[in-house]
């Protein structure tokens, strides 16, 4: 299986390119967006807590063909109470990856000015609960890029630096951000 996840902080425009992507690319990726399954299972029904959430997760991707590429909507950092995590704890990515599924990893960090991520965000700020100041904007893209390189370090720990690739992805402009995706995606799954 290739595991492509596709992060950044919220309003970067992560939703809006998976979207773009799963359209374009419909017939040869599966999009796995684990913040659903959180907001579904934890914070409106309260019936799963975060670790069965996350075991969800990993199990979902644990059953994937091994032939599937798998984009997921993903953060390399959330915020719990006072500190930053991963979105999955690094010890089941650790066992998913350990478990021969994995084949290849890519690594997206999708990024804006904050002064952007500012504004769409409150543009938004009605539907969506997010921070919208620059300082707490900083602080999550400093979050994000930590654990950006975090997640690089353990998948190339176990699967080798050749298998792993990762990209910075600047979205200030969808249909440039668009084209540069697509010439990615069009190199990755052929």
């Amino acid at each position: 299986m290739k595991l492509i996840l596709l992060g950044g902080v919220q309003g970067v425009g992560k939703t809006t390119l998976l979207s773009w992507l799963e359209n374009k690319f419909a017939e040869k990726i599966t999009l796995l967006n684990p913040g659903e399954l959180f907001r579904r299972y934890f914070y409106n029904e309260r019936i799963k807590t975060l670790e069965e959430i996350e075991e969800l997760i990993a199990n979902k991707l644990e059953k994937m063909p091994n032939d599937s590429v798998v984009v997921v909507h993903w953060h390399y950092a959330v915020r719990r109470l006072s500190k930053y995590i991963p979105q999955i704890n690094f010890s089941r990515l650790q066992r998913i990856t350990e478990s021969g599924k994995i084949e290849q990893v890519i690594l997206f960090l999708v990024e804006a000015p904050a002064t952007v991520v500012l504004e769409r965000r409150l543009r938004d700020r009605r539907i969506k609960k997010r921070g919208i100041s620059h300082s707490t904007i900083n602080k999550e893209v400093a979050a994000e890029e930590k654990f950006w390189a975090k997640h690089k370090a353990l998948f190339s720990r176990i699967l080798g630096n050749r298998r792993v690739t990762a990209f910075r992805l600047t979205n200030i402009s969808l249909r440039i951000t668009k084209l540069r995706l697509s010439k990615l995606f069009e190199m990755l799954l052929f």
